[in-house]
């Protein structure tokens, strides 16, 4: 340790003392520091040195806050220094023969309400006030003072998504007013890890330890992303520690015999080495209450995840980083729909897991960034209650398990060619394989519902960005071409299954602008196309079945187009050292939906009925968000959100329109923080209001509208002593019975008392 400290004040004292001197070939090497209004060295800022309308070199700070711009020529240079959080600040050095020699030295102050810095946009850092699309960001304080369990809880209380939510840990999101969805390879909301597909399709299994913010792009995104970017894009930014040594460790207890055990670390474990380390343990051991007083049965559950990250400085300029998490949720109890009482429970265990490898760095202007990722997400599904007698000696038995693996590589590069210009692009491959599996009550392996199958998708993707009047006026256009190949595989025990593969191209383009309209008032708008393909057994495959004593066909339809959409928005937004109001209406238009089970062949018998999948139907979502929050003094600071549509209507086959399900006419999140010394607490709600489902346990499955739900929770800390705290949570404070998904009621009112030790 008095080695790593040592070190460290050497660099520091290196930073402030080293000249800028002469190299061979009549160049010079500029040396500097970067540091906070405290004093205390900035890590990983960027560090740009501009001669004329070129960016000559570029480098990033060490853990000490140092940096060193090598080979620059004569001449003088504008420095400007960047980080995320802070605002940039600029220098004019000039460096040559016989000019005195100096240091650089900078001082960043933390950025406001919309200075933040965010990524997901173009996939590199921008300020949020050059970024046209809409997005919002939940930050870390967001993130310790949301009641919530895992990432769905923390989307739906803070971010403007539409949430199905079930218990016993599966959840999905919508997002522009997309139907949510909790399964499948191919969303219409694309969730991401650090930039990387997250190889997860329930997101109740995405816990938060490792979490530093979360950003939600609203709007399509496929032209930077590719598929299932329709509705807009989850990017989960994990921590990434430099410096001390630094972490906490919490305990606690709470509602229905629930316990927690959580620790992280991170930091510098040498000068060129730094890592993170987490791990989460959660067992709630009995039935949790619902909000109308009543036990619902089945509805324990414990979950375990750990992650580590390992990132070393290879030299100034080059970087390796590599990252494991793993999820263990074991004897989740899934209770069924609330009117089959408890004839329909179960019990599963699922597995996520996910390793990837990036290596950034800089060649002159260029920002460089190669990732490679695997990741795997595994479930398997038990009865534990039946309505069938003859089930009765079997139970509990495994009837289904799925395993689903990505694998995929991105190259990056960010090219600014010029002071006011830069350019993006880049490639993505990535391969996703699903395999399920059956099993009767015997144990006896049996054929699946859906076919073995295979995705693979190449990527090519730029968008250009030009930079007028300081950045008060912005302006990016991007496309992007995928190529996807989609197959059906020999499946065990699927004999009336013949598999085959179907490829096609896309392109999808977008634009969007921002403009400074007065000191403080700036507009933005973008249009953009999205799409997904269709699943596997939608393309490729022949099934053979038998329907009322007659042979049919179910064939895949290799020239099924994707399912498309242009979605278009604007707004307007104020700003504010402490204030920030952005008003946006924002109107999107599906085409090519896919309509199923299409008659295409009916000859008279006995030759088989073939029926397919074609496009032909479409949807119109228009609405408007509203975001704000404003800081009252020192002490306080609230926020609020709505988002409210006009429009959210999907086209039948029979021609009908009706509404998209389980996406609320409106919905409002609002809340407050207050600070006062060694207290702080939030209080927020959120309300919902017109939402509509399927009612499957009447006839015909008519649509029904839901009840509104109102749900209000708490938090608060109280710090003992500098690194001693005491963390009170309150879920559904006022114990309303609610639900996200008729038929599955969530908890009602539940407290958590937690301890946390910080060094």
């Amino acid at each position: 340790m008095a080695r790593r400290l040592a070190a460290l004040t050497l660099g520091v004292l290196y930073s402030l003392v080293s000249p800028v001197f002469a190299q061979p070939g009549n160049t010079f090497t500029l040396n500097g520091s970067v540091n906070d209004a405290l004093g205390v060295p900035l890590a990983r800022a960027i560090v740009v040195a501009v001669s004329g309308d070129t960016a000559t070199r570029q480098t990033e700070t060490d853990s000490a806050g140092a940096f060193s711009l090598r080979d620059l020529p004569p001449g003088t240079y504008n420095i400007t220094v960047s980080a995320p959080l802070f605002v940039s600040a600029n220098q004019t050095v000039t460096v040559g023969p016989g000019i005195p020699l100096q240091n650089a030295r900078f001082t960043l102050r933390l950025a406001s309400l919309t200075e933040t810095v965010v990524v997901t946009a173009s996939r590199v850092e921008s300020k949020r006030q050059e970024t046209p699309q809409a997005i919002d960001v939940v930050d870390r304080a967001d993130l310790e003072r949301t009641v919530a369990a895992d990432l769905t809880d923390v989307l739906k209380k803070n971010a403007a998504v539409d949430i199905i939510q079930y218990s016993g840990a599966l959840s999905g999101i919508g997002i522009r007013g997309f139907r949510p969805q909790t399964s499948g390879v191919n969303k219409r909301s694309l969730l991401l890890v650090d930039g990387r597909p997250s190889g997860i399709t329930n997101l109740a299994t995405l816990m938060l330890d490792d979490v530093e913010r979360v950003e939600v792009l609203k709007g399509s995104a496929s032209s930077v992303y590719g598929s299932s970017a329709m509705g807009g894009v989850v990017n989960v930014i994990t921590r990434q520690s430099r410096g001390r040594i630094a972490g906490a460790v919490q305990a606690g207890a709470g509602s229905f015999g629930a316990s927690t055990f959580a620790g992280r670390v991170g930091g510098n474990a040498m000068s060129r080495v730094d890592f993170d380390a987490t791990a989460t343990m959660f067992d709630q051991r009995d039935d949790y209450r619902m909000g109308n007083g009543e036990v619902r049965p089945a509805t324990r559950y414990k979950t375990r995840d750990e992650a580590i990250r390992v990132g070393f400085d290879l030299t100034p300029d080059w970087r390796v980083n590599g990252r494991i998490e793993a999820y263990r949720g074991r004897d989740i109890m899934t209770p069924g729909d609330l009117a089959s009482g408890i004839n329909s429970q179960s019990k599963k265990n699922l597995e996520q897991s996910a390793v990837d490898v990036r290596l950034t760095g800089r060649v002159g202007a260029h920002d460089i960034s190669l990732t490679s990722y695997r990741t795997a997400e595994t479930s398997h599904v038990s009865n534990v209650t039946t309505t069938n007698p003859l089930d009765a000696p079997y139970l509990p038995y495994l009837s289904f398990e799925s395993d689903l693996h990505w694998n995929g590589v991105q190259l990056r590069d960010a090219w600014r060619w010029a002071v006011r210009n830069a350019l993006v692009m880049g490639t993505d491959y990535e391969q996703v394989n699903s395999v399920s599996r059956s099993y009767a009550r015997t144990g006896q392996r049996t054929a699946p519902f859906s076919a073995d199958s295979d995705k693979r998708t190449l990527g090519l993707y730029a968008e250009h960005t030009t930079r007028w009047r300081d950045g008060r006026t912005v302006l990016a256009l991007g496309g992007r071409v995928d190529r996807i190949t989609t197959a059906t595989l020999d499946t065990p025990l699927k004999t009336n299954f013949t598999p085959s593969e179907t490829a096609f191209l896309t392109f999808n383009p977008s634009a969007g602008i921002t403009h400074e309209i007065a000191r403080g008032v700036r507009g933005h708008a973008t249009i953009g196309r999205g799409f997904i393909p269709a699943e596997a057994i939608m393309l490729t495959g022949f099934t053979t079945t038998t329907v009322g004593g007659r042979e049919q066909v179910s064939q895949g339809n290799p020239d099924l187009r994707p399912e498309r959409s242009v979605g278009v928005d604007g707004g307007v937004e104020w700003t504010t050292s402490r204030s920030r109001v952005d008003v946006t209406l924002f109107r999107t238009v599906v085409g090519d939906r896919f309509i199923t089970n299409v008659v295409i062949s009916n000859p008279p018998p006995p030759a088989p009925i073939v029926v397919s999948v074609q496009n032909g139907l479409d949807a119109h979502i228009s609405g408007a968000e509203l975001d704000g929050e404003r800081q009252l003094g020192d002490h306080l600071s609230v926020f609020a959100n709505e988002t409210h549509f006009f429009n959210r209507k999907e086209r039948l086959a029979s021609g009908a329109e009706q509404d998209n399900l389980n996406v609320a006419r409106t919905t409002i999140r609002t809340g407050a923080d207050v600070r006062f010394g060694r207290f702080s607490s939030r209080m927020a709600l959120r309300f919902a209001h017109g939402r509509k489902d399927n009612n499957f346990n009447a006839p015909g499955f008519p649509i029904i509208d839901y009840d509104d739900l109102t749900v209000v929770d708490a938090s608060a800390t109280y710090r003992l002593a500098a690194r001693h705290a005491l963390v009170v949570m309150a879920n559904n404070l006022f114990d309303a019975f609610y639900y996200e998904k008729l038929g599955f009621p969530l908890q009602g009112r539940s407290f958590s008392l937690s301890y946390r030790i910080g060094f």
